[in-house]
């Protein structure tokens, strides 16, 4: 038997994030969000970071957007949009936690600045581009913690779903090592796969880098629902 990745908790050292915070038209994020979840809030999150060393799933790269939501009156976030770099950790994301992740290309290198700038490349084709400057002002941020997810699973006929579940993940350990405000440059390429031109993004109200210990455990399943 060789499995794709290994049981939990992986234990993830020095993840450095970059993070644009948009201001949105609420009905276009409330459409990325599932039935189950209600909006929170105008401002959504992309970002792309790197994982130099992410326990057994070892080294890689992601990207995705995050939307503030609530489920039974509990605030937390949504990933809606998820990219990453490897085989091993779109598994795990999608099987245990329910994230919706994709693969592409998504490079990620740091300035003469001390900033940072990174990519994402699905299917030969940038949908995402970002350059992060240190020393931007202090914003606001909305609550991106816990993560809640609908977990799926069609069933072998494609007719419906054997699982349909809402996941909350919780992040453990988390140690911030450097943190940044900034400005940043962010250019969006949606279509109908990866639909980034959708968010109805209207400004960027702030950025920030981050670098960051966490370990990463199961998730908690909050409700299992009829078969969508």
């Amino acid at each position: 038997m060789a499995p794709l990745y290994k049981a939990l908790p992986y234990q993830y050292l020095g993840v450095r994030k970059i993070s644009a915070y948009c201001r949105c038209d609420p009905d276009a994020l409330r459409a990325f969000l599932p039935d189950e979840f209600e909006l929170l809030g105008d401002v959504c999150e992309v970002f792309q970071l790197e994982a130099p060393d992410a326990g057994p799933l070892g080294h890689y790269s992601e990207s995705g957007v995050v939307i503030p939501m609530t489920f039974d009156g509990t605030p937390g976030a949504h990933v809606a949009l998820e990219y990453v770099s490897s085989d091993d950790s779109l598994a795990a994301g999608r099987e245990i936690w329910g994230y919706p992740k994709k693969m592409a290309e998504v490079p990620f290198r740091s300035l003469e600045n001390g900033g940072f700038e990174s990519s994402t490349i699905r299917r030969g084709t940038t949908i995402i581009s970002m350059k992060f400057t240190p020393g931007g002002d202090a914003f606001e941020k909305p609550v991106m913690q816990p993560r809640f997810q609908i977990k799926t699973f069609a069933t072998a006929d494609g007719t419906g779903w054997d699982l349909y579940q809402v996941i909350r993940n919780d992040l453990a350990n988390v140690e911030v090592r450097d943190h940044q405000f900034g400005t940043v440059e962010l250019e969006l390429k949606g279509s109908d796969d990866d639909p980034l031109d959708r968010l109805g993004v209207e400004s960027v109200i702030g950025a920030e880098s981050t670098l960051i210990d966490f370990l990463l455990q199961g998730g908690r399943i909050l409700k299992s629902l009829d078969a969508a």
